[in-house]
């Protein structure tokens, strides 16, 4: 863990109220666009930018986003691939502009704000911190809600608190199941688990219903691995 990582672990712990005030000014320096590793992409953002871009799911995702599994949750993430030529983002232009500005990932629209989710009756309880910034100026004042306003987020509280209880139904599944997988079982598994939550979209449709609709076929496939799984020690057995 970087130290970037353990700030923001101890931010979390003080997390800031949507009508609590806080100092920032961006003068579109572009060095938040730059040498990212931590810019995750969920359904909501990859469609947003599919549109923007007049691309397929699958092209977005392989054009734009690395594809990996968390160490702790197992469950497959996609994070904003950075130019491997300089290491800012595909989407920084020349006076350090956003050229997808409009339909940006949500990660980028809130900063410096950071939002996470922590799971209170197996619900995902959103909360916000201030990230440790050492760009922009200070001679701003603002509030995480008239900020989130500006940017047209304050919907997006909806769908990250859906995208948030699903990623974590699913990745307390795929930790009982993963290690109880043989061969390349376990792979095959993230595969397909890794298309219906992230591809299996119809960007002319709302996307809510369809993202609680691939959500719960996750959790089917899931719940048919344990069975079959169960099966087989049986016979085994």
């Amino acid at each position: 863990m970087n130290d970037r990582q353990k700030m923001i672990e101890e931010l979390m712990k003080h997390p800031i109220g949507k009508d609590q005030e806080f100092h920032f000014h961006c003068d579109q320096c572009g060095e938040c666009c730059k040498n990212r590793v931590d810019i995750l992409l969920s359904p909501f953002d990859l469609c947003r930018m599919a549109k923007a871009l007049n691309k397929t799911l699958p092209e977005v995702l392989q054009e734009y986003g690395n594809l990996y599994l968390g160490n702790t949750s197992k469950m497959p993430l996609v994070s904003l691939k950075m130019r491997e030529d300089n290491g800012k983002c595909p989407f920084l232009m020349d006076d350090n502009r956003c050229k997808i500005h409009s339909n940006k990932p949500t990660v980028c629209a809130l900063y410096p704000l950071g939002r996470g989710a922590s799971r209170e009756a197996k619900k995902a309880k959103i909360f916000y911190i201030l990230q440790p910034t050492t760009c922009g100026g200070m001679d701003e004042i603002h509030t995480p809600r008239e900020w989130m306003g500006e940017f047209n987020l304050l919907e997006s509280e909806q769908w990250f608190s859906v995208w948030q209880d699903i990623v974590m139904e699913i990745s307390e599944q795929i930790r009982k199941v993963l290690p109880q997988m043989p061969g390349r079982s376990g792979d095959e598994l993230l595969m397909g688990i890794t298309e219906i939550l992230y591809l299996h979209y119809k960007l002319d449709k709302p996307l809510i219903p369809q993202v609680k609709e691939n959500g719960k076929l996750a959790e089917k496939m899931l719940m048919m691995v344990k069975g079959t799984l169960k099966e087989y020690r049986g016979w085994r057995g």
